[in-house]
């Protein structure tokens, strides 16, 4: 018994069927060969063929063109299932291999890499295909690094991006031959637990002076310490960790107090914390630092606006101030600070 591809086969070359697909997109024979590059008689002579090997009338000729018979408005229908096997085909292996289009190694963060980055990512891989401008398909290939390792791997060749932030009233990273696209402010809120805040009586730094601290990050770490110190006071560190999620438990159960980047609590609230926002606490800036011969690069342009579309600097919460605020953060969609368009500095 002969099998699926014998018999498909034996009606004769597929690529037939394909062209016929695009005489009946094109309307006529002469406007598909245009489009084709190829000569009229010889589209002419694949459909006599086609017509044969199928035993069917697909279209008359007319005046204005091609008018398809019922067996070809069928055969349509089958070439456009063809079609688009062949170009799925190719999609999937680009998407699985990274084939066709460049594969852009990028690091950040993990609260960005967990939240804005995979959002972005996820959106770019949705598109992949539907867009006809391009048959190329981009490869991102991710790490996780705080700035100065990632700042260290771009300066070493290992990566083509870098993802980074920086308090406001620091200095901002630079490297020659690079360019920084800001992609917004990300604020700072102090956490602490619900009930310590029952009276709503915590509204500045230095009324949490005398309770117990959790630190992040190294970075995160030495901007809390020195907002601290400006409002007056050493901070009494108690617990250590790098994990966003870690620090809120932490605070949740009434272990200290925390200053955490709000958009490190959007993917990942968690209950029986009052977010508290600070004017003295400022904001952390959010910076894609790019190799100037990169920067114009399609893959790297697409990047960036699916990191704006993501919204990358929004938070759990606009304005957080005690249990209604925190019940407004879970059920509202705050507004982003990211501005249009590319803000350089070089």
């Amino acid at each position: 018994m002969a099998t699926v591809y014998e018999q498909a086969l034996d009606l004769g070359e597929p690529k037939r069927l394909l062209i016929f697909g695009a005489i009946a997109e094109s309307g006529s024979i002469g406007a598909a060969a245009r489009v084709l590059g190829w000569s009229q008689p010889a589209l002419s002579q694949h459909m006599n063929a086609l017509e044969k090997d199928l035993g069917v009338t697909l279209f008359d000729r007319t005046p204005r063109g091609i008018q398809l018979t019922t067996a070809g408005q069928l055969a349509r229908i089958r070439a456009n299932e063809v079609a688009a096997s062949v170009t799925g085909l190719r999609s999937d292996l680009a998407k699985a291999f990274g084939l066709g289009g460049r594969n852009v190694r990028l690091a950040g963060f993990p609260s960005f890499v967990i939240g804005p980055l995979a959002a972005a990512l996820g959106r770019l891989e949705a598109n992949a295909g539907t867009s006809t401008d391009s048959p190329l398909h981009h490869s991102y290939e991710v790490s996780e690094a705080e700035p100065p390792e990632a700042l260290r791997m771009l300066d070493d060749g290992a990566i083509d991006i870098a993802f980074l932030f920086h308090h406001e009233d620091e200095v901002p990273p630079e490297l020659p031959g690079h360019i920084t696209v800001d992609l917004g402010a990300d604020h700072l809120d102090l956490l602490v637990p619900e009930r310590w805040n029952r009276a709503g009586q915590i509204q500045h730094l230095n009324d949490v002076a005398e309770l117990p601290w959790i630190m992040g990050c190294v970075r995160c770490r030495s901007t809390a310490e020195r907002l601290c110190r400006t409002a007056g006071f050493e901070p009494r560190t108690r617990h250590i960790t790098d994990n966003p999620g870690a620090i809120q438990s932490l605070v949740s159960n009434g272990l200290g107090v925390a200053l955490l980047p709000r958009s490190a609590r959007r993917y990942s609230q968690i209950a029986g914390i009052d977010p508290i926002a600070l004017e003295e606490a400022g904001a952390r800036r959010v910076t894609a630092m790019i190799p100037d011969g990169l920067a114009d690069a399609s893959e790297v342009v697409d990047l960036i606006d699916a990191l704006r579309a993501a919204d990358v600097t929004r938070g759990g919460a606009d304005v957080a101030t005690g249990p209604e605020a925190m019940e407004a953060a879970n059920g509202a969609t705050a507004t982003g600070t990211a501005t249009d368009g590319y803000s350089e500095s070089r």
